[in-house]
């Protein structure tokens, strides 16, 4: 592994009980920065852009890498939803990516990460979790003129989600009109009956 890491912890000198050892979550974030996994473990924001670096720097790893030995970005998924920018950002760089991002919904992922859930090139999701789907929603303020202008480009951006929501999946644009109206919610079965997800985990072997 921990190539960086345990290069610090070999050849200590004696007398170095003391020293302090690498923080454990700094540990665990190299670790997954090697195996290539990301966490979305709360409300998406402007932080999910770290993922379009991610995404990024692999493709520019594996450049001259054949398509079919690229080994893929694991974007592990609990999270509430969250900033509708950051998430089609996101949506698009996964859909240029070459080297294959995996999506895997570990408990939640409702709104927009239901929206990044259905978008990997593979998508997981373990027994007992739960997605949520519903039109896009957003507060204004400000002069009217400016209210207006946001509005007209939410409106635009939101609808760009919700057409790569049901092009990814084999969700009915009828249905989906009636039931996003409030929030949709749905197990992992319904998720994989209705083309969100491509397989219900059974075993971490899979993943990992």
């Amino acid at each position: 592994m921990d190539g960086l890491l345990d290069n610090i912890l070999i050849g200590m000198p004696e007398g170095t009980a003391n020293l302090q050892l690498p923080d454990p979550e700094l540990r665990d974030y190299y670790r997954d920065e090697q195996d290539r996994i990301f966490w979305v473990d709360s409300s998406i924001d402007e932080n999910l852009l770290s993922l379009v670096k991610m995404i990024m720097r692999c493709n520019r790893e594996d450049k001259d890498v054949p398509d079919e030995d690229r080994k893929p970005i694991k974007v592990f998924i609990d999270s509430p939803g969250g900033d509708v920018q950051a998430l089609y950002t996101t949506i698009k760089a996964i859909e240029m990516s070459k080297t294959p991002v995996w999506t895997i919904n570990y408990c939640t992922a409702y709104s927009a990460a239901a929206d990044l859930m259905a978008s990997g090139h593979k998508r997981f999701a373990l027994r007992g979790t739960n997605f949520m789907v519903h039109n896009g929603s957003c507060n204004y303020g400000g002069q009217v003129d400016q209210v207006e202008s946001m509005k007209k480009y939410f409106d635009k951006l939101s609808k760009k989600v919700t057409d790569n929501f049901l092009a990814r999946t084999k969700v009915d644009p009828k249905v989906f009109k009636k039931k996003a109206v409030s929030d949709w919610f749905f197990d992992e079965e319904e998720a994989l009956e209705m083309g969100v997800i491509d397989e219900v985990v059974s075993s971490f072997d899979i993943l990992f």
